[in-house]
């Protein structure tokens, strides 16, 4: 291991070009260097001294070998042929013609420092344990983990939103129902759609569990974002606030945090391990964050089969068979087969040598074939730039869907969208006839059709994975057609528009804002109905607020899915079926406005026929209260987790100390502090603010601290070193230069 203390040392990279190395008191790395190139050389040496587990266990995952390398049982063998159908790997390596050279460069520098460690230090204890020798890092291995970045979590919400309209369009649910949930988007379903779903002769529901809960994979979910102009902050500076919503029961912390000094400025923010680059941060010049834009970047389309031929406007075609072999430990192999062509992957059985006839789900994802390169061109030209418009340009080529906040020290502030956006012929909810390849996507839009803002008269900007109403003009594309729901974002205007100015303090305190508009609105319905008992009176005191010592915070919530199961469940799902769609998925941690809609109206006679608003509501409080009858918990009783190692996942004893806690997540999907947690696949899996980030352009300071700690190394004083911090919404103060 590169033994760093607080003394700078200096190296020399593989080019003999000369950087130092240096660890602050606070554990974050800095390199000090000319060129770029060998500051990402530099940047692989440190992710591979403070995080080498998670570079190479990410690897393997993405490449789809679990089951050869770490444990072979039904469970990884599933993963690993969902990541080899999704091809992450592959699709990268085909990548790398269209890299641009100066980003090659920069990425191969990367790669150089990496397999440098590799010679000089070899792996690390748990591999050896595992008895797995990490092979030479690639260039389309980073490639691979953008890939990664830019589906789980991401495009796979709505891959899994599109799964559940087809589930319940194949389950007889009332259509009318189904479209009223997600209006206007199914207006144009149609019945020939409806037969051809019906008739499918494979359907996997939803996303399989196994891996869209898989703790080793960093999934990227929701997130706030704010910044203020000069006009609207004390110091006359912009001010930009991150907090992106991670999974944040697992250790080490996702991010990686580094101050970055290079003859194009000093940086200092976030990295992804097992990419070069800053992702979210500042520099001198400019500061930068995103939150998950909830583009739809994702459709599935109905094959027509035959004779192992797929139909394209009268036309039988052949389809590309990508054969796939993924070994297993101690011997033996499983032979894939996916059918393939310029649309997409079909979703069949992998070990069938034709597809029989009939008709099949094809998976179109935008980022496919080509969703790496252009993001890793932008990672390395985000260091050339000094103002706001020169981000924009470079953010605005970046693939993954994201809402990116943008300040710079001329007091510009700016929103860009970014993310490849499909031409599509309908809104994108329901499957089309592929067979006609109008139907089928005509490219990409163009960047000019991403949605774009400069200085606006408010002064702030913000975004909250909400649907950009407020950045609309009457003529742009339909981009976002699922977003979430939009409590969390008038949270945000709500306390910027409070007052006129504010401090580096109090943006600090809106980060750690606990106060629900869900819950108002739906107590404001509730409230007549409370009576003089002990429910009512914990409901009636409540503050909205979902901190740790309240109970009304545990009752509502209660109260909130009685209702939702007695509205919906029975002609929705079935009860079963609705039980584990809201306790054991992030179908409403992810949609549970389009429930709220129809919930705060109340009038629909789809859903209201037979019984009224006022009783549904009544049932639910009664409910709640026998549910309570020995007593109520406060929140910090149940909402608890773990926080576990992502390699051993809790399989070792605590006294080991490989994981933390348990810790209590507070908030909830509607609070600024989105404080997520959930059952799936006998796992808890959460999303909760994965970093704070605050800084003020007028200086050189910036308050951060992370759900976690520098570093991978369990037995290392940095592994867990800012947890308690982060749990009680205190921050480091970290200089820029």
């Amino acid at each position: 291991m590169i033994k760093l203390d607080e003394n700078k040392k200096e190296f020399l990279d593989n080019k003999k070009e000369s950087y130092t190395l240096n660890r602050r008191s606070s554990g974050i790395t800095e390199i000090s260097t000319q060129s770029l190139n060998t500051s990402a050389y530099a940047q692989a040496m440190t992710h591979c001294n403070d995080r080498f587990v998670q570079i190479f266990l990410l690897r393997i995952i993405g490449q789809g070998r679990i089951s050869e390398l770490l444990n072979d049982s039904t469970e990884t063998n599933e993963i690993d042929k969902f990541m080899r159908k999704m091809n992450f790997y592959g699709s990268s390596k085909q990548e790398l013609s269209q890299l641009d050279p100066c980003a090659r460069a920069f990425f191969q520098s990367y790669c150089d420092g990496i397999n440098d460690y590799l010679k000089e230090h070899g792996t690390v204890w748990e591999f050896k344990l595992l008895k797995v020798k990490p092979e030479k890092w690639n260039i389309e291995d980073s490639l691979m983990i953008i890939k990664i970045m830019s589906y789980i979590g991401l495009a796979q919400t709505q891959q899994d939103a599109q799964k559940l309209i087809i589930q319940l369009v194949r389950n007889n649910v009332d259509l009318k129902k189904i479209k009223s949930l997600f209006s206007p988007h199914l207006d144009t379903l149609n019945l020939e759609t409806i037969e051809d779903l019906k008739k499918l002769k494979f359907f996997e529901a939803l996303i399989p569990e196994e891996v869209k809960f898989l703790n080793e994979l960093p999934k990227f979910m929701a997130s706030n974002n704010w910044i203020l102009s000069g006009k609207k902050t004390n110091s006359g500076n912009v001010i930009q606030c991150n907090d992106p919503h991670l999974e944040v029961n697992r250790l080490p912390a996702i991010w990686y945090e580094q101050i970055i000094h290079t003859q194009e400025g000093n940086f200092h923010g976030m990295t992804m391990p097992g990419i070069p680059g800053i992702i979210m941060g500042r520099s001198e010049n400019i500061s930068f964050g995103f939150t998950y834009g909830f583009m739809d970047m994702v459709d599935y389309f109905i094959e027509d089969i035959k004779e192992g031929k797929f139909l394209r406007d009268s036309q039988w075609e052949e389809f590309n068979i990508r054969k796939e072999v993924i070994k297993k430990k101690g011997g033996g192999e499983i032979r894939c087969n996916f059918f393939e062509n310029s649309c997409g992957t079909v979703e069949a059985e992998t070990d069938l040598e034709e597809l029989p006839n009939g008709k099949f789900l094809n998976l179109a994802w935008s980022c496919r074939n080509n969703g790496a390169a252009a993001s890793a061109k932008s990672l390395y030209e985000l260091y050339k730039c000094k103002d706001v418009h020169s981000l924009k340009e470079v953010l605005s080529h970046i693939t993954i869907s994201c809402n990116w906040l943008l300040g710079d020290i001329h007091g510009n502030i700016a929103y860009q969208q970014s993310g490849q956006f499909p031409n599509r012929k309908s809104t994108g909810l329901y499957p089309l006839k592929a067979s006609d390849s109008k139907n089928l996507w005509n490219g990409m839009r163009p960047k000019s059709d991403l949605l774009s803002v400069l200085n606006p008269e408010c002064g702030f900007l913000a975004t909250a994975n909400n649907d950009l109403a407020d950045y609309l003009s009457a003529d742009s594309p339909l981009s976002i057609n699922l977003p979430m729901g939009p409590y969390r974002y008038q949270r945000i205007k709500n306390l910027l528009e409070s007052q006129e100015k504010f401090d580096i303090e109090q943006l600090k305190k809106m980060q750690s804002d606990l106060y629900s508009l869900q819950a108002e609105l739906f107590m404001q319905e509730l409230s007549p109905y409370l009576g003089d008992d002990s429910i009512s009176s914990i409901l009636k005191t409540w503050n909205f607020n979902y901190d740790r010592e309240s109970q009304g915070a545990i009752v509502f919530e209660h109260y909130y899915f009685e209702l939702l199961r007695l509205v919906f469940a029975k002609d929705l799902a079935g009860t079963d079926a609705w039980d584990y769609i809201a306790n054991k998925s992030s179908i409403l941690v992810d949609f549970y406005y389009f429930f709220d809609t129809i919930l705060l109206e109340g009038k629909s006679p789809l859903w209201f026929a037979h019984s009224s608003k006022e009783d549904f509501i009544q049932r639910a409080l009664e409910n709640t209260k026998k549910n309570f009858r020995s007593g109520v918990p406060k929140l910090k009783d149940i909402r608890r987790t773990p926080m576990k190692n992502i390699l051993f996942d809790g399989k070792l004893p605590n006294f080991l100390g490989f994981d933390y806690g348990p810790i209590t997540i507070e908030g909830s999907r509607a609070t600024i502090v989105q404080g997520a947690l959930y059952e799936a696949h006998g796992r808890i899996s959460t999303f909760c603010p994965s970093m704070r980030f605050v800084c003020d352009l007028g200086d050189t300071k910036s308050y951060t601290v992370l759900a976690g700690g520098v570093s991978d190394r369990r037995f290392s004083k940095l592994y867990t070193s800012e947890v308690e911090m982060w749990l009680n919404y205190k921050y480091k103060s970290v200089e820029l230069n």
